[in-house]
């Protein structure tokens, strides 16, 4: 990628706030970064809504040769193109005689005068005013969904589509400025298609931080990449990995993406040279924040020069969100959801081009909010929804589509550091490569940029210039660069006994926080400073359902029946690699234990990589 200006976020926010504007940006390719193009000076609005007797064929045609113009003057043509502007462009539907009411907004479109091209540091969510989201109504019960699905089955079984992404919207509130609403989110969810477009004309607003692709198109290269497939994000290493395993091999979720993906490459080979078309990824696994999508990618080169409305008339709509066959999907989805979608699982574009080489980027517009301000008070309406086959079962399905909230249910976090604590002793580090390989799983789960041989590179760092037995405090940061400090370890003649305590209320096992070791410790350390309270140095952390789990800052031994055992994490708990030795050399095994199982141990010890075993006294009381 050529150089770009990187500016603080602070000089990026007021630049922003005195021009206003379109932000198109990419919070995905440079961990810790977003690259940001940043369109201003409006020359003009273009609206279309639906209208009898409006001549509208006429209108939209004209609406986008004109964009062809403006972006071969030198503008940059951008904005959203609502769901039902379908009616248009789907082979065989005519939007003259479609069922639409009368208002039905088909596009929202600005011509900018002006392009910037920036970089600027993620900002941490936390030093901005509080903010709310709230209310949050999906508009469909399970039941009501249920009874849809039934109806949606029927029309697969008797063969009337192969597919139907069967869609409902939800309704919610936010309370606060929509830009650092806008900025938190993205701490949330890494994408390269973050969009946050102010309709100027009618306090309106989008706010889009679409993972999926529509197409680019880079002179006469076109690339698309439709989604299809979805599941949640495991807290643990093993979760994490159980559910990418399951969704890479579901029959169901892979007979979609083969669907959807042959789909595209008809459409594509309406509009390319003959033997173009190519899949270049089919059923690759992404992982994003909150979920694991399944995602393949079509190219072709295009036959002539880019020009809106061939290129709408081949793809517009995504196949991804409506189904296969696409016209006769389109038409039962009518039917089945009965109101509009409106900005959910449309198209959002920009456009420019230089030298007389157009690059159009769009994406499909979901896990996208359409909002309606007043003051610091905005409604919106996010959609959601899935791809069901005969293979679909509604209980499943239901749950899909509510696991699509998570980017706006789930709280906003912090900015942190990966953590690794190391023992030194005589130029070696203690479990050194067990610490590597837990540094880089939990880079991964976050999206943290990580390098092995800049990690080796700072392990023998270490090595070199640490003298004597010292504990290292080492941290990742996003961006990928390593630092460390150490603090000498002072001589034990005897090792300390721990006074142990019950922490007085279970963690929480949805925080991810706790199942990694980063320098978010809100929780431990609130956790600690309530034990020092009632006189102990240590508190046992246990669940909801009262499974005991680990320390603030140790690992758990016990001696049952002679054998000895250690509690299993997977409702909570960092997984020591002190832990992790020894269960690989078979000392120790796993296993699910209960607050009566530990009370009646033969003998308790905790431990950590830098402490080793330390005794331990059991208050109860």
């Amino acid at each position: 990628m050529n150089f770009i200006e990187s500016i603080p976020f602070v000089s990026f926010e007021e630049n922003y706030r005195r021009l206003g504007g379109l932000l198109f940006e990419d919070t995905l390719t440079e961990p810790g970064y977003t690259i940001s193009d940043h369109y201003f000076e409006p020359v003009e609005e273009i609206k279309l809504s639906f209208w009898k007797n409006q001549n509208l064929n006429f209108q939209i045609k004209s609406i986008f040769d004109r964009l062809d113009e403006e972006r071969k003057k030198g503008l940059y043509p951008c904005g959203v193109l609502y769901y039902e502007l379908g009616y248009q462009f789907i082979e065989g539907l005519n939007i003259e005689t479609c069922p639409l009411e009368e208002g039905t907004p088909l596009l929202d479109i600005t011509i900018f005068q002006n392009k910037t091209r920036t970089k600027y540091k993620n900002p941490d969510p936390q030093s901005f005013p509080s903010f709310s989201i709230s209310d949050i109504i999906p508009k469909l019960s399970q039941d009501e969904y249920t009874k849809k699905w039934n109806k949606t089955i029927e029309y697969l079984t008797l063969g009337e589509s192969y597919e139907l992404n069967f869609c409902f919207p939800v309704e919610l509130k936010l309370n606060g400025d929509l830009f650092l609403i806008y900025q938190s989110l993205k701490a949330k969810q890494k994408t390269k298609y973050s969009v946050y477009y102010p309709i100027i004309r009618n306090s309106r607003t989008i706010l889009s931080l679409s993972p999926e692709l529509f197409f680019e198109v880079n002179g006469d290269k076109i690339t698309t990449e439709p989604m299809k497939g979805t599941i949640l994000r495991g807290n643990t290493k093993k979760s994490d990995q159980e559910n990418f395993l399951h969704l890479q091999t579901s029959e169901k979720e892979r007979a979609e993406n083969v669907m959807i993906t042959d789909l595209y490459r008809n459409d594509l080979g309406r509009i390319a040279k003959q033997g173009t078309v190519e899949v270049e990824e089919l059923f690759s696994i992404r992982g994003l924040n909150t979920v694991w999508q399944m995602v393949s990618k079509v190219t072709a080169t295009l036959e002539e020069s880019f020009t809106w409305n061939t290129i709408l008339s081949a793809l517009f709509p995504s196949g991804s969100v409506i189904g296969a066959p696409k016209r006769n999907s389109y038409e039962l989805l009518r039917t089945l959801e009965t109101t509009n979608r409106g900005t959910y699982t449309g198209a959002f574009f920009t456009s420019e081009e230089k030298n007389k080489i157009p690059w159009i980027r769009a994406s499909v517009t979901i896990r996208t909010l359409f909002i309606d301000s007043e003051d610091k008070t905005h409604k919106a309406i996010y959609g959601i929804g899935s791809g069901v086959t005969v293979l679909s079962k509604p209980k499943e399905e239901y749950e899909e589509c509510l696991s699509k909230l998570t980017v706006i249910t789930s709280p906003v976090p912090p900015t942190f550091e990966i953590l690794e604590t190391l023992k030194v002793s005589k130029g070696r580090i203690f479990l050194k490569e067990l610490h590597g390989k837990r540094m880089e799983t939990t880079a991964k789960r976050f999206g943290f940029s990580f390098s092995k041989s800049k990690l080796e590179d700072t392990f023998q760092e270490i090595q070199n210039r640490v003298d004597g037995k010292f504990r290292i405090r080492l941290l990742l940061q996003e961006g990928g660069s390593f630092q460390w400090e150490s603090t000498a370890l002072p001589k034990r003649s005897i090792r300390p006994t721990i006074r142990l305590g019950f922490a007085k209320e279970p963690i929480n096992s949805d925080n991810i926080f706790l199942y990694h070791k980063t320098t978010n410790r809100n929780v431990y350390n609130h956790l600690t400073e309530v034990c020092k309270g009632y006189g102990v140095d240590d508190c046992i952390l246990w669940d909801k359902v009262g499974n005991v789990l680990e320390t603030t800052i140790r690992n758990l031994f016990y001696k049952e029946k002679g054998k000895w055992y250690t509690p299993s994490l997977e409702t909570g708990g960092l997984p020591g690699v002190f832990r992790e030795s020894l269960i690989r050399k078979g000392w120790v095994k796993e296993k699910p234990t209960s607050k009566d199982d530990f009370l009646m141990a033969e003998t308790i010890l905790v431990g950590n990589s830098v402490r080793g075993f330390e005794r331990v006294t059991l208050v109860t009381e």
